[in-house]
């Protein structure tokens, strides 16, 4: 499955970029994000290059992490069906790319 994100690949430079999804599990989801927040915190670092190291933490990188949207895809065990609403409080599924917590 594939999703079209913003992607930060360093400081101050990002792309449009089509991503390959991870498979989704029997208890995962796959939303269809309607609105993302960007922290002004360590995005903002990672944005002008200023981010300390942290563990897992890096290039590329899609922001991002709080978002809302609609469930597109449930898996039997993940107890949500398409259509509802949701709030994404991280994500770890674009492979080499990188999600926020």
């Amino acid at each position: 499955m594939k999703a079209m994100a913003v992607v930060l690949e360093r400081p101050e430079h990002l792309v449009l970029s089509q991503l390959e999804l991870s498979t989704p599990g029997d208890d995962d989801v796959v939303v269809e994000i309607d609105w993302s927040g960007i922290s002004t915190g360590t995005e903002k670092l990672l944005w002008s290059g200023r981010m300390p190291a942290f563990p897992g933490m890096g290039y590329p990188l899609v922001p991002g992490y709080e978002s809302v949207g609609r469930v597109a895809q449930a898996g039997p065990g993940s107890g949500r069906r398409a259509g509802d609403a949701v709030f994404v409080p991280g994500s770890s599924c674009f492979g080499p790319v990188r999600g926020l917590f």
